[in-house]
């Protein structure tokens, strides 16, 4: 719900112009030194991101599934993956339409009050979304049955997802 809030209130004190997040590689660096793989990733991961300029963050239980699909740019990512009755990405994204002056205080104040990951479920698909390093992240489950399915009624899942995630790529 914050989220909701803080994307009408960026609407009115928007600067025109989209852009190019700038990646904290810094803290990147940090993370990644827990994060090495026990196998060769699967052909379909490294190259469907071997050109993304961001961090890549895949739940490390499905890292070696060699049926996900990768779409894959610069400056995003989207990784697909058929669950048995539902389809599950994990998304990064550095592009963006406008932006908020970090200074405005109104921003400060939503900003501060946001949590580090924000679980919501609307229309059938159930969400986790965060920022790492400057960039936007988004789990989804999407339910073929959303009004049945506990994946996308409840909690667990997602935030199972979000607990697992690695760093499985990505370049400055």
């Amino acid at each position: 719900m914050r989220f909701l809030y803080l994307f009408i209130f960026s609407f009115s004190i928007l600067s025109a112009g989209g852009g190019i997040l700038d990646v904290d590689w810094s803290s990147v660096a940090l993370k990644s030194s827990q994060q090495k793989a026990s196998a060769p990733y699967p052909k379909v991961l490294t190259e469907g991101i071997k050109d993304v300029h961001l961090p890549v963050y895949l739940s490390r239980q499905f890292v070696y599934d060699k049926n996900m699909v990768v779409v894959a740019d610069k400056n995003f990512y989207t990784i697909s993956i058929d669950l048995d009755g539902a389809v599950l990405t994990f998304s990064g994204d550095r592009t963006y339409q406008e932006s908020v002056s970090p200074k405005n205080s109104e921003f400060q104040k939503i900003e501060k009050e946001t949590p580090p990951v924000d679980y919501n479920s609307a229309e059938g698909i159930m969400s986790a979304t965060f920022n790492r390093h400057g960039v936007n992240y988004m789990i989804n489950v999407e339910c073929e049955e959303p009004k049945k399915d506990k994946r996308c009624k409840e909690t667990t899942l997602i935030s199972s997802l979000y607990n697992s995630l690695i760093m499985v790529g990505g370049r400055p």
